[in-house]
């Protein structure tokens, strides 16, 4: 705690305000208070570091100088804005960021309470200083002040916060895009052993076994791929590599790998389109996108059939999976596309999103329509023609963080 050397008030209140030989007397004290901010806010911050270093904090090893820097910036902001005599709201007076540096305290890993008892300390010091000095200080200036002091502190947490979550978020991205590649070679490695064993002469029983596992390493690797996609850009950042191809095709292909799984269940699974319709379209996002719709159509269907339409709208493609299931409360279509979601237990919730940041990385858009006992229609549409992007450069910044 701060402890002042003198206890004398010397607050003007609202009956000081007086004309002096024809001067506004408050704003003589908006003046002096103001002047006192900007021209000894050096020895006003070293104060605060001497109270700062004698108080309760876990990081004493902290540079004196990266303490100091921000502070006497943002005192002597205060004083020019006093000494304008300006009275509006000081929410906008923090927004530009190089009035604040929170960032630099997580990458310090030091603790938001901390940061917030610095302001706290200069605070006290301040009102300290005032005594001391015997500066008179009116209501009005002393209460801009430290509206401005609870505004910074406010957005200080806030940009802490949203750092700290934004760093937190690109190390879970690199170690899960790091582990889904390491994944890779050894099903890669898995897939070419199970497509030498299928072309062997083997009995019925062996044969099923294998087709099941050439079935589930083919699930696995759609989703590996589409979360390596996810957790390693942002859907906007995604690389999109275009290539000519008809949809109706590829689609197709995809459904072939669910045949079995519809099939169990007695499912009718059904397509309808074009076959020579053509599309400039990322063939692994495409996949991406409608793999795991057509995928989670068929978990969720008990009976009835899952039914896919693609169809040509001016410059656009439309998809569409239709199912005969349970179908989706209004209240949960509003989150469905959000990771960890999952419709049932035993689900991870991650297929829609995956699916979604596909169709966005491609300038598209994706929805649902359905009601409760009457079915699902999961729909996105693509450009006929999306727009190549480039794998994002990444800054020096984003690795020395």
């Amino acid at each position: 705690m701060v402890l002042c050397q003198k206890t004398k008030s010397v607050f003007a209140g609202a009956g000081s305000l007086q004309k002096t030989n024809g001067t506004d007397f408050d704003n003589f004290f908006i003046v002096t208070f103001a002047n006192e901010l900007i021209e000894n806010r050096d020895a006003i911050v070293q104060r605060w570091y001497e109270a700062w270093r004698k108080s309760r904090h876990p990081h004493p090893e902290i540079e004196e100088t990266l303490l100091k820097d921000m502070l006497s910036e943002q005192l002597k902001l205060i004083g020019f804005q006093i000494k304008a005599n300006k009275s509006e709201n000081t929410e906008d007076l923090w927004l530009i960021a190089k009035r604040l540096d929170p960032e630099e305290r997580v990458i310090q890993k030091i603790p938001i309470e901390e940061v917030v008892q610095e302001y706290r300390i200069a605070v006290e010091t301040v009102r300290c200083w005032i005594e001391e000095k015997e500066i008179e200080v009116s209501f009005k200036e002393y209460s801009y002040f430290y509206s401005a002091i609870f505004q910074l502190v406010a957005e200080s947490v806030r940009r802490y916060s949203k750092f700290q979550h934004e760093r937190i978020s690109r190390d879970r991205s690199d170690y899960l895009a790091r582990l889904t590649h390491q994944m890779r070679n050894p099903l890669s490695a898995i897939s070419l052993n199970v497509g030498i064993l299928s072309r062997m002469e083997i009995d019925q029983n062996a044969s099923r076994a294998i087709s099941i596992l050439d079935r589930n390493i083919r699930k696995l690797n759609l989703l590996i791929n589409g979360v390596m996609r996810m957790e390693r850009y942002k859907p906007e950042e995604i690389p999109v590599r275009p290539e000519s191809l008809r949809p109706m095709v590829l689609l197709e292909e995809v459904m072939d790998e669910f045949e079995f799984d519809a099939a169990k269940k007695k499912l009718r699974l059904e397509i309808s389109g074009n076959r020579s319709l053509r599309m400039e379209v990322d063939s692994n996002l495409l996949v991406d996108a409608f793999g795991n719709l057509i995928q989670n159509a068929i978990k969720y269907t008990e009976k009835g059939f899952v039914r896919v339409l693609v169809e040509e709208q001016n410059s656009n493609i439309l998809f569409k999976v239709i199912d005969s299931g349970p179908g989706i409360s209004k209240e949960r279509q509003k989150d469905l596309f959000k990771p960890t979601k999952p419709g049932k237990p035993g689900g991870v919730g991650i297929g829609l999103s995956i699916a979604a940041r596909a169709v966005a990385a491609q300038s598209g858009e994706i929805g649902v329509t359905s009601e409760l006992g009457k079915g699902s229609t999961f729909w996105f549409y693509l450009p006929k023609k999306v727009k190549v992007r480039s794998e994002p450069q990444r800054k020096e910044e984003d690795y020395a963080a």
